[in-house]
């Protein structure tokens, strides 16, 4: 975050925060940071974590595109890093999009990570990872389906494989021409893409992932 924080900026809002890994980092920069997660169980976790950093973040159960509209022109920052998009309903990807340049304060700076899933579609790997636990094997594998792509993390015993569980969730693989349309519509300006935050350029076949750093008209 060093790298894009400019010394102006003095508010920032962590969308996606998730457990508030980030939220805690921007944080210790400084900035006066607010979080959004529609998990309320990923708030609680989230909150105890500042508590135990000592530091005071405001998190907020909320979907990216239903933030209320009182934290309108409120951010000189927002970052929404984790692959946060790729968990965006289609029908809400341009409405939430939209809802990063209200939340912006003119001139404001918008972080996007996401997976590339040019890379991941025109591959078609099933197979993501297998990590091995104490006492369970975690593997994690795709399923391609038409214009979605389904993640899923199997989980089994070491001693009995039997006991089984298997998580599933739709992701939508969003790629840069998607983004580059719509943030237009969302009144961004000078929208770049990198593979990541170290500002390394970004290939769309063998990139990781994919970042933009984009700002508000």
């Amino acid at each position: 975050f060093t790298s894009i924080i400019k010394s102006s900026m003095k508010t920032a809002a962590d969308l996606g925060c998730g457990t508030g890994a980030d939220s805690i980092a921007l944080a210790s920069l400084s900035l006066e940071v607010t979080g959004f997660d529609p998990s309320p169980e990923m708030i609680r976790v989230a909150n105890e974590n500042a508590k135990k950093e000592k530091l005071d973040i405001a998190f907020h159960i909320s979907s990216i595109h239903s933030i209320p509209e009182s934290f309108t022109n409120k951010f000189d920052l927002v970052v929404s890093l984790g692959n946060t998009f790729a968990n965006v309903e289609r029908k809400f990807f341009s409405s939430s999009l939209k809802k990063c340049s209200e939340l912006l304060k003119p001139d404001g700076v918008l972080v996007i990570q996401v997976l590339n899933y040019e890379k991941i579609l025109s591959e078609q790997k099933r197979i993501v990872n297998i990590r091995e636990g104490k006492e369970s094997y975690f593997i994690r594998f795709y399923d391609f389906k038409n214009d979605e792509i389904i993640f899923n993390i199997l989980v089994f015993n070491k001693a009995n494989p039997n006991q089984n569980k298997l998580f599933s969730t739709n992701v939508y693989p969003y790629k840069i021409e998607d983004f580059n349309k719509q943030l237009k519509k969302a009144d961004f300006k000078k929208i770049e893409y990198y593979a990541d935050l170290n500002f390394t350029k970004f290939d769309k076949l063998h990139s990781q992932d994919f970042i933009i750093i984009s700002e508000k008209r």
